[in-house]
């Protein structure tokens, strides 16, 4: 009678060790499986038990050492009691039964099984274990922190390193985020596009989006009346440099809506009295900046300088703000592609297309600091202005310049000679 109770109890014990690992073993996969946002988040909508998770979440080493000193005191014990179990049945072979047992208890029971369900719910799993599984870590505090330093010692001896200030999300965790938003239809193509450029907004420069000074649009200070209104007609623009003697020399931003609405005596016109201060800045300052800088000072345009002080081009908020949501075209806007597809192995490519758009676009490498276009890089290439209908041969991919208009490339062909 008193062997049979002893075996009950010892069954008993058994299963209550098991039920222990599987605890563990469903803590550790639940917590770990919680991504810090979605901790973040939980703490902010004051979700009960998020700020416990939060705080065992961010320190680790401390948990995984934790449920492991736990998982393993619950797994050596159950297996001991096994074999002690065995023993009454099996003397000769208990170890090796006992081991093939607890081997597939273990298994099925402690770890694959509450490890699948707390990996399939771990915001659920998390909340349930999260009071207990604290309670227990504290506890084992004196033998966690032991383990935690020797294992903290071995670690730097095998050359890692524990870095105390890694960022809450990285920017390649954030893009992977992104993407998976959108594979799995969270966000529109348009919406994943507009996050990519918030990404890239803080790395460009002015002279990244900048008008060159070639494709400037602007009105001579000693034009009459009637000059400037045929300009301004033609061009369609808002906003116009004015400049006197040379475009080197920009004295004024003259806006259409100033002019337009002005009193006006086309005999003693001054073009002077309608003009606006203009802002300058430098092609290597950051779009980030001048973006602070627009919006304290209300100034819509722009003027770049070079090193020389020369003009290098112009700047508008409407090219700032089409770098994070895209072209924003107006009726006046000539629709112009940038690329054109031919084949599926021939485009034609404007040559002011920035190079950072045609690497990604042709997933070929061809940045450099000397030039930013595709018209650029095929002088670089050459070392001259080449010649209508001359190509080069680039990482099996043939250029071919199609026209040319004031020493400037216009159109490339871009043929892909293998794929």
């Amino acid at each position: 009678m008193n062997m049979t109770m002893n075996i009950t109890f010892q069954l008993i014990l058994l299963i209550f060790l098991l039920i222990v690992s599987a605890f563990f073993s469903a803590s550790e996969t639940s917590m770990m499986s919680l991504s810090k946002i979605r901790v973040r988040y939980m703490v902010e909508e004051e979700i009960k038990g998020a700020k416990l998770i939060q705080s065992l979440v961010e320190k680790p080493d401390k948990l995984i050492s934790g449920v492991l000193v736990g998982n393993n005191i619950a797994n050596i014990a159950g297996s001991a009691l096994a074999t002690s179990l065995m023993m009454e049945f099996f003397a000769g072979n208990a170890v090796a039964i006992a081991t093939i047992i607890m081997t597939i208890l273990i298994l099925v029971f402690s770890e694959i099984t509450p490890k699948s369900l707390a990996a399939q719910n771990a915001e659920k799993v998390a909340l349930m274990v999260v009071k207990p599984l604290s309670f227990i870590i504290t506890i084992l505090s004196p033998i966690v922190v032991i383990f935690t330093k020797v294992t903290n010692v071995l670690i730097r001896i095998l050359g890692g390193k524990r870095r105390e200030d890694a960022p809450f999300i990285t920017e390649e965790e954030l893009k992977s985020m992104v993407n998976v938003s959108h594979e799995e239809g969270v966000l529109e193509i348009e919406e994943k596009q507009m996050i990519y450029n918030v990404f890239e907004f803080g790395d460009l420069r002015i002279k990244d989006i900048m008008v060159q000074r070639t494709d400037i649009s602007a009105i001579d200070k000693s034009s009459d009346f009637n000059k400037i209104m045929e300009i301004i007609k033609e061009e369609k623009y808002s906003r116009y440099p004015i400049y006197e003697d040379s475009i080197d020399n920009i004295v004024g931003i003259l806006s259409v809506k100033d002019f337009i609405y002005g009193d006006h005596i086309k005999e003693e016109f001054d073009i002077s009295l309608y003009m606006r201060e203009p802002y300058f800045t430098y092609e290597f300052k950051k779009i980030t900046e001048l973006f602070k800088e627009i919006r304290k000072n209300r100034n819509h345009m722009v003027v770049v300088v070079d090193e020389y002080g020369g003009t290098a081009g112009i700047v508008t908020i409407e090219d700032v703000i089409e770098e994070i949501v895209g072209e924003i075209e107006d009726e006046y806007d000539e629709v112009e592609k940038e690329v054109e597809k031919i084949s599926d192995t021939e485009y034609l490519i404007d040559g002011s297309t920035k190079i950072g758009f045609i690497s990604g676009f042709l997933n070929m490498t061809m940045e450099s600091d000397d030039f930013d276009s595709l018209g650029g890089f095929i002088m670089n290439e050459l070392g001259r202005l080449p010649i209508v209908g001359e190509s080069i041969l680039y990482e099996d991919m043939k250029f071919t310049v199609e026209s040319i208009c004031n020493h400037r490339i216009q159109k490339i062909r871009v043929q892909i000679l293998s794929e």
